[in-house]
This record gives structure tokens, sequence and C-alpha cells, in this order.
């Protein structure tokens, strides 16, 4: 049967990126939203973006429950006749997560600052708010001592530092200290931070002097929370099985607690895959067509969540999923050939 992915009668891409539910676009024919509260996905000219922002998106996934978007990047650009002073600013703030579905995933993103002695920190309001408005988690700071310092493919605080997120990051908001620019203006005019795929990010000497540096590549966790994404108000899976609007809607579907921040996930069960937060999404593995992923070194059957995998008539394997099916012989076979080998045997 074909596979579901996006809710019936609705989108189900975008600028050739996919859009599985939860995620969704508008209004489907049924005239129902298309998305869970909280993933809202606008369909724009370039590409899809997360609705009411302009952050692009790369990728959308289930399983993982992650997001490849294009974050902003924190920028302070220093004054030319007076480079004591910054004269251009940027914080990269977004106001992504009004509904508290994503987080800034600690296992595959790191916070990258560049530039010539500065200081550069990120914020994010998950916490009581402090300077500014928001709590500082982390930063790192740089020196250079000349242009020679920095050097490609080294980011060791000589004009790159980078450092780990910690898991329950949920906004982004770059902040910068200001230094006396005035000895290295003509290599390093401009500070930088940015959140980035750890995987995606080898330092360069000319990234000091990129300033087409804008967005970058960043993966977000989400999992199925409360309202506005308060911890109190988001459930554990225990919890959300009681409810009405429990999200694992697959009968062939199991639930699981989110490990980034409150809230829960679906998965497909053992020998199923699709989509868990669909009616019926959840369908057969078929094994047989997959044998890197699923051996069978006899005959390979297909069965409901499983398969089997068994020898032909006539030959038999301890394991035919790992072990080559052997013609079995009758018992007076096997002393006929007992008998027909002792005596070659004895002719040497």
């Amino acid at each position: 049967p074909e596979r579901l992915v996006s809710a019936r009668g609705c989108q189900s891409s975008c600028g050739g990126v996919d859009i599985p539910y939860p995620f969704g676009i508008g209004v489907g024919a049924g005239g129902r939203d298309c998305f869970r509260e909280g993933f809202e996905i606008d369909c724009v000219y370039d590409g899809p973006v997360l609705a009411n922002t302009s952050l692009r998106v790369v990728r959308l996934s289930v399983d993982p429950a992650e997001s490849l978007v294009m974050l902003p990047v924190g920028r302070m650009c220093y004054n030319a006749t007076d480079p004591r002073r910054a004269e251009e600013y940027s914080h990269g703030e977004t106001l992504m997560n009004k509904h508290g579905v994503y987080r800034f995933s600690s296992a595959r993103n790191m916070l990258v600052v560049l530039g010539c002695n500065t200081m550069g920190t990120i914020g994010s309001d998950k916490t009581a708010r402090l300077v500014d408005g928001y709590s500082y988690y982390l930063g790192c700071m740089n020196f250079c001592n000349s242009s020679a310092s920095a050097q490609d493919g080294q980011c060791a605080s000589l004009g790159c530092c980078h450092v780990d997120i910690p898991p329950g990051l949920t906004h982004n908001y770059f902040r910068f200290r200001e230094y006396d620019h005035s000895s290295m203006m003509d290599y390093s005019p401009c500070d930088y931070a940015f959140l980035v795929d750890r995987t995606n990010y080898t330092f360069r000497r000319s990234d000091l002097l990129r300033d087409t540096l804008r967005t970058s590549p960043v993966w977000l966790d989400w999992a199925i929370r409360g309202a506005g994404g308060a911890d109190s108000a988001s459930l554990s899976c225990a919890q959300a099985n009681e409810t009405k609007k429990y999200a694992c809607l697959s009968n062939q579907s199991y639930c699981v607690d989110a490990t980034n921040g409150p809230g829960y996930n679906c998965n497909c069960s053992e020998g199923y895959e699709g989509n868990a937060y669909l009616v019926d999404g959840c369908t057969n593995i078929d094994e047989c067509a997959d044998s890197d992923k699923y051996p069978c070194k006899g005959v390979c059957r297909d069965t409901e969540g499983s398969y089997r995998c068994t020898c032909p008539p006539g030959y038999g394997s301890d394991d035919p999923k790992t072990q080559r099916c052997a013609p079995k012989f009758p018992p007076a076979a096997q002393i006929c050939i007992g008998n027909l080998r002792r005596a070659t045997t004895s002719q040497y």
C-alpha cells in the first residue's frame, strides 16, 4: 500500500522538501489544518520556512524527530574611522518557538565565535530572564597577535573558538563584548557568532573577512509538548496516552519520552515503517526486498511485522539467515557416503 507521509488531502512537499505530518502547510481538502499546533510550515517562492519566520527549512524528519534549518548569524562590525566602536550589529535573534516544540540539538550542533579580540555569547529564554531579557548559557573568546595568528582548520581561540551547547536550548540571541579593533581592521573588521552543525563547518582564515556570512545550518530536535512548551504542561508518554490529543495514532506505533526537553515522540513498531503520527501511517516492511538489511541465505517469506527464512525441502542449516542451506541425506545415504569416504581414504 502507498505509504502515508502527510495528512490526506494536504500538500506533501515544497521546493523539493518533504513535509511529513505533524508538519504541514495550510488547510487540507477537508477543511482541517494540515499540521499539528506548533508545526506549521509556510511554502514561499524559494521553498519551505517555519511559519511566521524567515527560517528556511532544509529537511524535516519524523524518525529521528529532527529538522534542519538555516539560522541567522550574529554579527558586529566595527567603524573604519573609529575602530573602537561597532557600527553594525545583529543579534541573529529568531522567534521560532512560540509553541515550544523545538530545542537546538546539543548532540549535533556547536556554538562558533569568529573574530580577533572578541567575546561572543548566546542567550536563551529557557530559564529566568536576566541580562537584556535573556539568560546567558555559554560563549567563548578569541585573540590574535597579528594577521597570521588565525590558521585554516584551527578553531582554538586564535580567530575562532567553539563550544558544545547544553540540552534544552530554546532560543538564540547572540551578544558580543566590544574591544578595540584598531590594529586589525584589515583582517578582522567583524565579529561573528552562530550555531552550526558540528560536521558542517571547518574554519578558514578568510572567514574573518566574509561579509556574506548570514546563515548557518542548524539541527532542531522537536517533540510533542504542551501549550507554549511549558515544562509543566508537557506530558510524558504515560500521561499523554490517557488524553484525547495523544499523537501516536498508528496502531503499529509506540511512544518514547523526549530526550532533549519535556514531551514525547512517536515511532513505528519493529517490523513497520512510515509515519506514526498518522492513522495507518505505519506499514509492514517487506524484509525480503532488502537482503542487505534483513539477510536470508535460504527461502525468504515476508510476514506481518517480520519475516521467515527457511530452507527448501531436503536442505538444512543451523541458521538460514546467516548460513547457507546444505542438502540433507537420509540415514542410509549418509552410511553409504561414509563408507565411500573411508574406502577412498584407505587407497592412499
